[in-house]
């Protein structure tokens, strides 16, 4: 909905800046394998959000957020979220082993496994672990 720009009280400097939401809950589920997570969404410029997302940024550019969203989709990504993440609740704890990337490239599972040097019985974990999104 639309709302103005006097009743939003925080982060007001993020208004203009392109954004990546993301649910903080999201049911996995029993079966194996997991999502772990909601689908990242981009964020336009002059949006803003209540409690129910998290943010993820703010970025200087559209292809920013959207390689964020890129890694934020991968099983790498999602796996280890899953070692944090044993609620269906996603605050911002759940991505604490998750790192930093270089954001103005895009990441793919293969380059994410290859730059961290994963032998193959942990590649083929994560896979068996994470469903793709």
């Amino acid at each position: 909905g639309f709302t103005k720009v006097k009743d939003i009280t925080q982060n007001l400097d993020w208004l203009n800046k392109y954004k990546v939401y993301i649910s903080m809950a999201y049911g996995a589920g029993e079966d194996f394998p997991h999502q772990i997570i909601n689908k990242p969404f981009y964020g336009e410029p002059e949006s803003c959000c209540t409690e129910t997302y998290l943010v993820v940024g703010p970025f200087s550019s559209k292809g920013m957020a959207d390689n964020v969203i890129t890694y934020m989709k991968t099983k790498f990504f999602r796996f280890l979220v899953m070692l944090r993440k044993n609620t269906q609740h996603a605050s911002k704890s759940v991505y604490a082993f998750v790192p930093v990337q270089n954001f103005s490239e895009s990441w793919t599972d293969g380059k994410l496994y290859k730059k961290y040097k994963l032998t193959k019985e942990e590649i083929e974990f994560i896979e068996s672990m994470i469903r793709p999104m």
